[in-house]
């Protein structure tokens, strides 16, 4: 079911898609962040993944502002999924539920994006409510946010950490749609292997500017690492497997190595809940793709020891 619909333009030009499951609490400061921006040419749809708390009425409290869908649960992939088929716009600002945009989110990222018309995806920098934390005051490191935006973006830099927030981000639609969306098996790691198929097969941009603000709070620090550990390790899979161009790029040494110490942290995990068979399974994959790394060797001589 859905209420009425925005009409900030007949054709506009960015639709800002929130995804939400039962962030009630958090959701009215996000959608007053939206609905401030200095930008004016947008829509804004919000999907309610099956919120059992107040989100319909706090939606429906803006109006016509904001066009709100519900969905039985299916997750935020999902949802984000169902926005962006409904979005109007060529260009997409997918946000979360509990952060918050600064005023000028959208007219940063849409002036480099017309500047750049070439680019599947840009993006920029984001700050933390509450002040600092890892001991820094914005998620990518000054230096590094600055060399991004000098010399560009590369599947290089996303291998080597995750940088991109999609927060902080605006995907054209088309693009979006030609990597086949955000994978609704992926629970964790969803926008980084969205992200991966955008950058291998589209130019990015980076705007040195803080363009949001993201909230920590208990419900965004997933626990499950072992699902965090093996999903990981499927979207780098699915990078060699789909890119094999990126993948040579990258390096297949590198990768391996990358992928051999998921399965270590996964083994870990496992052996610490006594999972034992499944622990050195995992260990012995890591010992496939990487067969001189002593320590992994080690290990395995340790907990076959442990387990006799």
């Amino acid at each position: 079911m859905e209420s009425a619909v925005q009409t900030v333009g007949e054709s506009p030009r960015v639709s800002v898609v929130i995804a939400t499951y039962n962030r009630a609490p958090f959701l009215p400061e996000t959608l007053e962040g939206v609905l401030r921006q200095t930008f004016k040419d947008y829509e804004v749809i919000v999907v309610d993944d099956g919120s059992t708390d107040d989100t319909r009425r706090i939606v429906e409290s803006c109006g016509a502002k904001v066009r709100y869908v519900y969905q039985d649960n299916r997750g935020a992939s999902a949802a984000r999924n169902l926005g962006v088929r409904l979005a109007r716009a060529p260009w997409i600002a997918i946000q979360d539920s509990d952060d918050v945009p600064l005023p000028d989110h959208l007219q940063t990222l849409y002036r480099y994006a017309e500047s750049r018309p070439d680019c599947g995806l840009v993006f920029a920098n984001g700050g933390y409510l509450g002040g600092p934390q890892h001991r820094r005051e914005t998620i990518i490191p000054p230096r590094k946010s600055r060399r991004l935006a000098r010399r560009g973006v590369a599947v290089d830099d996303l291998f080597e950490k995750s940088i991109i927030r999609l927060q902080a981000s605006l995907i054209r639609k088309d693009c979006y749609e030609a990597v086949g969306g955000h994978d609704e098996t992926l629970r964790i790691c969803g926008d980084l292997d969205l992200f991966f198929r955008l950058l291998a097969r589209f130019p990015a941009g980076y705007v040195d500017r803080v363009v949001f603000l993201y909230r920590r709070h208990p419900g965004n620090m997933t626990r499950n690492e072992e699902l965090r550990l093996v999903e990981n390790i499927r979207v780098l899979e699915r990078l060699v497997s789909d890119f094999p161009e990126t993948a040579a790029a990258l390096g297949r040494r590198r990768i391996a190595r990358r992928l051999a110490y998921r399965h270590y942290r996964l083994a870990k995990g496992r052996w610490r809940r006594h999972e034992r068979a499944a622990a050195s399974e995992a260990l012995r994959r890591a010992i496939s793709l990487r067969p001189y790394a002593m320590k992994y060797w080690l290990y395995l001589l340790l907990w076959a020891a442990a387990g006799r």
